[in-house]
């Protein structure tokens, strides 16, 4: 049975576009506030602690974000009580005795956020170093006024065309999109082939910005990635959309060779003219 068109999207003005909330869809490692934690075997010491660091070996590769020395003075020794006692024996030293070990907690992982920063560091002093980029997205920093007008001027130009795809490069129209009778004529696919010819080997839409009314599916979200994309934003989830948080996060793929950042773009309207659109089927042709 074919189904229903989708609903014709209201057009949003230029006053309302601006009241526009912008929420970057990140990996949910990113997101989490806290890190897993394993126990190990640490050495209770009261004097000559650096003469016994020193003659310690380095943590394994996978704990090398853990610093040393906890805050009560206490010395990681090693994961296992079994190979922390064997190391004490080998160290045949009076101040490094078996009955001193203790267990203790520490991050298992690296922290990847200041905020998973916080919390690791209550468990055992640990090494981190802020991506200034990442925290931006995560306490909403990176939204400035400037690009905030931006992202509303090129959101507002991709809903004057139904279910459009709009393609900016330096912030200038690269290419548009609109859905075509083709089966593969989906919005991302049209703006594509619409690209002005370029000479050389550099790929076509690299650095630039593409801006949906709706969330892609895995075809044109894969197309982007040869596009070579810098960043995506959309307004409306989709049925057959893959960079939501609720499924498969293409742009989170570990296995592809370029990655993209998303935005979902969240328009403030009037409650009695807004029509919700989470149902539609993006990548559906004109008819």
């Amino acid at each position: 049975m074919q189904e229903e068109p989708p609903q014709k999207i209201r057009k949003i003005n230029r006053s309302l576009v601006t009241r526009i909330e912008v929420v970057p869809i990140l990996d949910p490692k990113l997101t989490c506030e806290t890190v897993a934690s394993t126990s190990f075997q640490a050495l209770q010491l009261k004097s000559k602690k650096k003469l016994i660091i020193g003659r310690l070996k380095d943590l394994p590769e996978s704990f090398q974000h853990l610093k040393r020395v906890g805050k009560d003075g206490s010395i990681l020794i090693s994961q296992t009580e079994e190979t922390a006692k064997e190391i004490i024996s080998d160290l045949n030293s009076a101040e490094a005795r078996i009955e001193n070990l203790i267990t203790v907690q520490v991050p298992s992982i690296k922290p990847s956020t200041r905020r998973q920063f916080e919390f690791a560091k209550q468990l055992w002093p640990t090494g981190f170093h802020p991506n200034h980029e990442l925290e931006q997205l995560l306490d909403d920093s990176f939204l400035t006024p400037t690009f905030k007008e931006y992202i509303s001027h090129w959101v507002q130009e991709t809903l004057d065309i139904d279910n459009g795809c709009v393609a900016v490069q330096n912030n200038t129209l690269l290419s548009i999109g609109r859905p075509s009778n083709h089966p593969l004529g989906h919005p991302v696919m049209e703006m594509v082939k619409n690209l002005p010819k370029r000479t050389g080997s550099d790929y076509l839409g690299t650095g630039s910005d593409v801006f949906l009314v709706y969330e892609p599916c895995a075809m044109c979200s894969m197309a982007l990635v040869h596009f070579r994309v810098r960043r995506l934003f959309y307004v409306h989830d989709s049925k057959n959309g893959v960079l939501k948080e609720d499924g498969w996060q293409l742009h989170l793929e570990p296995s592809i060779n370029h990655h993209y950042e998303v935005f979902r773009v969240k328009i403030t309207e009037d409650p009695e003219t807004n029509h919700s659109s989470n149902s539609y089927d993006s990548c559906k042709n004109s008819k």
